[in-house]
């Protein structure tokens, strides 16, 4: 029960850490949706990426859907200085996305 009321706080490094694992999950989540029904491990997913790493910006960036419906959920129970972190995070992400893309 004490988890849940972690999230109910107004604290930036929480914001940074949900905008950090956000990203994360989605990653996952994507994994689950398109990759796990074909029957795929998560190992030859992870090894998609290593073998195209034009791959890597674009589920990044899909992965940071997470992101805005965290930012959304939190700036509409008004809780700015977690959204704030979570803008942070994502804003660190969409400047790793614009280097892979450059590469």
């Amino acid at each position: 029960m004490e988890t849940l009321n972690i999230l109910k706080k107004d604290d930036l490094w929480l914001g940074l850490i949900l905008g950090v694992f956000g990203p994360v999950a989605g990653f996952l989540i994507f994994y689950l949706i398109k990759f796990l029904p074909l029957g795929q491990p998560l190992a030859a997913y992870l090894d998609l990426f290593k073998d195209n790493s034009f791959l890597v910006p674009k589920i990044m960036s899909l992965s940071l859907l997470v992101n805005g419906i965290t930012f959304y959920l939190y700036t509409h129970y008004r809780k700015d200085e977690t959204s704030r972190g979570i803008l942070v995070a994502t804003l660190i992400y969409a400047i790793v996305i614009i280097v892979f893309k450059l590469k």
